[in-house]
């Protein structure tokens, strides 16, 4: 009777898996169809962190809630994350600039709410008809609201409650993969993720005892404190308006030192760099113009601590590829017509490990336009 009991989730498929499809295919589907034609460079790439958070929240937490087992949750999660990915990239979102780093948030984030969703099935199994699965909707509900909220509305949320949703350490590892530095720079995250999913399946495997529940809520709030004091980069904005100058925080040149997982991602950045096309373009001007994409489109998506760093990364390259007799001439140049030449290396900054540009050109040109002038003035 007692492997009967654990194998009945199973034989709801036709009232409980529709909530695993609405959840996590249906709904984040939808949101990137919405997305296609939105005015933005980019936006599945700027937005694809929350998207991608809630369909691996919905279907790995609820399909292991209903199938009572860690495995399928995380299977079937990752199999979800990767089809979302590739309609993702079949609606313009350009490659992934970290894919070892996507795929580590992947894995992480599917384990994290796949035991979120054992713990669940085995604490209802006493209920009447293993339930277990309603409580995993509400939470996938819950936490998909406020994800969305601060997507749409940032800052109406505060961040000592963002701070505490599984969700949000999920959406901001995966962003950080998506127009970021990578795994160093979302560290806390994924060690929180990690971290409540292991005292989770404790908890889980103890039960009926009551007081592992301690320790999971202490694990959960020590590792919303980290989180807390270690925050990952904040999440990219689609600020695309035409700036009149470069005061404020447009165009940002760092004045300090960079971080530890920015010095790698910068290194990173100048090992690609060796082999990038766009760097060793015989027009001399229009090589200019592809290095100083390399500071204008992280700096569109705002992705600090990276892009006031990157500038510096810029003058160095233009320094030693431009003859030192035309330099200024050529930034002068750039600054005076920032609609002239191509951008087209945007597309290919994923070969450097940043995020790509594609769509309207105009902000990226302001942005590279901003750039020459700065670095012509210093």
């Amino acid at each position: 009777m007692k492997s009967l009991s654990h194998a009945q989730p199973l034989a709801w498929p036709f009232l409980a898996w529709p909530a695993v499809v609405l959840a996590g295919v249906a709904a984040p589907s939808l949101a990137m169809l919405m997305l296609v034609d939105a005015p933005a460079p980019a936006p599945l790439a700027l937005v694809g962190g929350p998207i991608l958070a809630v369909g691996l929240m919905g279907v790995g937490m609820i399909a292991a809630a209903i199938a009572g087992r860690l495995w399928i949750g995380i299977l079937l999660a990752l199999m979800t994350g990767a089809g979302l990915l590739l309609l993702a990239r079949a609606l313009g979102m350009p490659a992934l600039p970290h894919p070892f780093s996507t795929g580590l948030a992947f894995i992480i984030a599917s384990f994290s709410f796949a035991a979120r969703g054992t713990l669940f099935a085995r604490t209802a199994s006493a209920a009447a008809c293993n339930r277990g699965w309603w409580i995993a909707v509400f939470v996938v509900a819950g936490e998909a609201a406020m994800l969305l909220t601060a997507s749409v509305l940032p800052g109406a949320l505060p961040d000592w409650l963002l701070v505490l949703l599984p969700a949000q350490w999920a959406s901001v590892a995966i962003q950080t993969a998506l127009t970021g530095t990578g795994t160093r720079a979302a560290s806390s995250a994924l060690l929180a993720l990690a971290g409540t999913a292991v005292v989770t399946l404790l908890v889980a495997r103890l039960w009926p005892r009551r007081w592992p529940y301690a320790l999971m809520f202490t694990a959960w709030l020590g590792l919303s404190a980290l989180v807390w004091h270690r925050p990952g980069p904040p999440m990219p904005r689609a600020d695309l308006a035409m700036a009149a100058a470069s005061a404020g925080p447009i165009a940002p040149i760092a004045l300090a030192p960079p971080d530890a997982a920015t010095a790698s991602a910068l290194a990173r950045v100048r090992r690609q760099l060796e082999k990038w096309p766009a760097a060793a373009e015989p027009d001399l001007t229009q090589r200019a113009r592809n290095l100083l994409l390399i500071a204008a489109v992280p700096d569109l998506y705002d992705t600090e601590p990276l892009q006031s760093h990157l500038p510096l990364l810029v003058a160095a390259e233009l320094t030693a590829r431009l003859p030192a007799d035309r330099r200024a001439a050529i930034l002068a140049a750039i600054a005076a017509d920032p609609t002239g030449g191509s951008v087209a290396a945007r597309e290919t900054l994923p070969l450097l490990g940043l995020p790509a540009n594609v769509g309207d050109e105009a902000p990226v040109r302001n942005r590279m336009g901003l750039y020459a002038t700065r670095l012509h003035e210093e």
